[in-house]
């Protein structure tokens, strides 16, 4: 039943994401992790709820996490790139 449920919760909190409720997929990803905190996909899927929430640390964490249990995950790989950018103080242009 737990891997029905937590099926049943990846596509819920995805159906959030796609729609722009960050905090509801937050809180369906969370619900998953709690069932399975060794899947890799869900902590990246929670990684893109928080991204969206602007929670850039948190994501970091979370697509960190994601790369701990697969190494391999290249989208994880992507966004936590693109989060650690928009975490650097913006750079100052050297006037010439």
């Amino acid at each position: 039943m737990e891997q029905g449920e937590i099926e049943v919760l990846l596509e819920v909190g995805q159906s959030y994401l796609i729609n722009k409720e960050y905090d509801n997929a937050i809180k369906k990803f969370s619900e998953a992790l709690r069932i399975n905190p060794h899947d890799p996909e869900l902590y990246y899927y929670l990684g893109l709820a928080l991204e969206g929430a602007e929670k850039y640390t948190d994501a970091v964490d979370a697509y960190e996490k994601t790369l701990k249990l697969d190494k391999t995950f290249s989208n994880a790989i992507l966004r936590l790139t693109e989060v650690q950018k928009k975490l650097q103080p913006p750079q100052e242009t050297k006037e010439k």
